[in-house]
């Protein structure tokens, strides 16, 4: 199973393998074989599964349609519960569906689907579960069969970006959901797309939703994606909300993530220090993070909910870093967040133990052995390289597998390369290209080489020397990419994305960094970047949100610096939450700066949301938006 595939919490687990294995043998063809049946024998039953697929592998070669697709299918279910999917591929390849009753039909698309997408083909996998004969079809099918199917599709939607198809299908497999474990499943895979869903977007469809059960389900989320609440604030507004809705299937059921809230209010610390650099060169950096965490302290004070004794110390100063941490332990801190600077954080991770939690603003730089791994410290930062690998995952769900790349010479922009180049490596795909460029590069030379237009344009030439007749040409871009990743600014974004229109390749899709997104609408000069899919913060769309207001009331912070202010104010928020992600690490916490959740060694990762710029201005993506279709043999032709 590929490393893309097991960052998603498919519902290909036991649960649906145990569901299409009970519906399988409700039909099984009877075969003249007898030792095909599975033996019940538990110590036994994988070895013996896999001798009975091999059998009735075996028996079909002797068999003719419809009975022999029927009995591959038999076997092919079976090799999927035990994950041999590349076995279940081969025996479903050679499965005539049209051969198949509409019941067996969705059960081939749900194994034959979830073994395409265990080895990332995801847009295959999504044709399959999502084929016009299904559509006209599920009255007929039973809820055992369909269950793990629409599972499925909704995991697939989900994966690849297409939020309202996913949560269109978690609403179909909410009647199909009877047992205590399958409603708690579809409730949380609910409740993990309408999180990702910006507070904006959910507060309109809360107010325009005529479906109650949907309008309840889009205030829950709101309630959850509220990134300016404090726990008491939350759990106040999830009582009055079940107070409102008692007999939802959430107040039964509630998603894994609201069902430990009580649980971390009675963890917090009363006192917190804050060690940041409020004077020397990391100064004004400093203070735009302390006045972002202030901020979020003063807006759950207004709100009325409990709140820490706030301490801050100045990290800038001369006085060794050691001695201020200790000072602020030695003055009753039960939580420390920060410090930024890179060196100090990676003393405190070289440190076998600390004596109180520690959520440190930055990642350290340490090469070689790091030392101990504390699980007193969290590092956390908006680090360009979370950034990039999502980009690359993004990319190759979508059915990219050929990159070409144009980043900075800058650190920031060779960090992002690397980590890019990392994950879709490590994905399967393949860099066609990569080149650097610096403030002064030629742009059209640099997109003119990258795209071989010369190479094209020699070609013409040797041509016209070779014939007498007149010839018509257009030059053409190189055809071994599908994708282009751009580390960019604004202003090399805006002179790059025309370039590609002007060689030829402006139907080649274009992701980026949030970078390439200056933070204010400006739609006469972002015109020349429409179309642009970048991951983007969820402080741009956060309008409403009051600690956002505050900080823009107060201090109008510049593009740069509102980032900054974004991760003070997430800061406090997800230090009281540190306890739920280490308890459940595929749990997120929705910030200003992305959905936050911690990996084994202690560092917080950021997934952002996904925009494009539309007639100069940045949009929140909720639909898949692919740029292209996927032919069969995996190529991406565009539309």
């Amino acid at each position: 199973m590929s490393a893309l595939y097991r960052r998603i919490p498919f519902m290909i687990n036991g649960l649906a393998a145990a569901t299409l294995t009970l519906a399988l043998a409700g039909c099984q063809t009877p075969s003249n074989q007898p030792n095909t049946q599975i033996p019940a024998d538990p110590a036994n039953i994988a070895s013996a599964d896999r001798q009975s697929a091999i059998r009735l592998l075996n028996d079909a070669r002797q068999l003719a349609s419809p009975e022999k697709d029927r009995v591959q299918l038999q076997a092919a279910a079976i090799l999927y519960t035990l994950g041999d999917n590349a076995t279940v591929r081969q025996a479903a390849s050679s499965i005539d569906a049209e051969q198949l009753t509409d019941t067996e039909y969705a059960k081939y698309a749900q194994v034959y689907g979830g073994a395409l997408a265990a080895d990332d083909e995801f847009f295959t996998a999504l044709d399959l579960v999502s084929a016009p004969r299904l559509e006209q079809s599920w009255f007929q099918i039973p809820a055992e069969t369909a269950l793990p199917l629409r599972n499925l599709r909704a995991d697939l939607w989900s994966l690849m970006g297409d939020i309202d198809s996913g949560i269109a299908e978690r609403q179909r497999i909410a009647p199909l959901a009877l047992d205590d474990q399958t409603i708690a499943a579809n409730n949380d895979g609910l409740w993990q797309l309408l999180t990702q869903l910006p507070s904006r977007e959910l507060r309109v469809r809360a107010e325009e939703s005529l479906d109650p059960k949907m309008r309840a389900w889009y205030e829950l989320a709101l309630l959850g994606r509220d990134t300016q609440a404090d726990i008491s604030s939350q759990l106040t507004a999830l009582s009055r909300w079940r107070q409102q809705w008692p007999s939802h299937t959430a107040v039964s059921h509630p998603p894994q993530a609201l069902q430990l809230l009580e649980q971390l209010a009675t963890q917090r610390a009363q006192n917190v220090a804050l060690l940041l650099p409020l004077s020397g060169p990391l100064g004004s950096a400093g203070r735009a993070i302390r006045d972002g965490f202030m901020a979020a302290y003063y807006s759950a004070l207004d709100a009325g909910a409990p709140t820490p004794q706030v301490q801050v110390y100045d990290t800038g100063l001369d006085q060794p870093f050691e001695e201020i941490y200790q000072t602020a332990v030695n003055n009753g801190a039960q939580a420390i967040v920060g410090p930024l600077d890179k060196g100090k954080v990676a003393n405190l991770l070289a440190t076998e133990k600390l004596p109180v939690p520690t959520l440190a603003l930055n990642y350290a730089e340490v090469s070689g052995e790091q030392g101990r791994l504390t699980p007193d410290l969290v590092q956390f930062g908006l680090a360009i390289e979370d950034e990039a690998r999502q980009v690359a995952r993004q990319a190759y769900r979508q059915g990219h597998r050929q990159a070409m790349i144009l980043a900075p010479e800058s650190s920031w922009g060779q960090r992002g390369l690397e980590a890019f180049t990392e994950e879709w490596n490590a994905l399967g795909g393949s860099i066609t290209e990569s080149r650097n460029y610096r403030d002064n590069t030629n742009f059209s030379q640099l997109v003119s080489d990258a795209l071989l237009i010369s190479e094209s344009k020699n070609r013409e030439r040797e041509l016209r020397s070779k014939l007498a007749a007149p010839l018509k040409f257009t030059p053409r871009r190189r055809g071994d990419v599908d994708m282009l990743f751009v580390l960019a600014q604004p202003q090399q974004a805006r002179q790059i994305k025309p370039m590609l229109s002007f060689f030829y390749a402006g139907e080649l899709p274009v992701f980026s960094t949030s970078q390439v997104f200056a933070g204010n609408v400006d739609r006469q000069r972002d015109r020349d970047i429409n179309g642009v899919r970048f991951t983007a913060m969820p402080w741009l769309f956060e309008d409403d949100n009051q600690t956002k207001q505050n900080i823009v009331k107060q201090a109008a912070p510049a593009p740069a610096f509102a980032r900054l202010y974004a991760l003070g104010a997430d800061a406090f928020r997800l230090y009281p939450r540190l306890p739920m992600l280490r308890q459940f690490p595929e749990q997120q916490v929705y910030g200003l700066t992305g959905a936050l959740s911690l990996t084994a060694d202690g560092r917080i990762v950021r997934e952002q949301i996904w925009a494009k710029i539309d007639r100069g201005a940045p949009v929140p993506i909720t639909k898949n938006d692919s740029g292209g279709t996927v032919s069969p043999d995996g190529s991406v032709r565009i539309d």
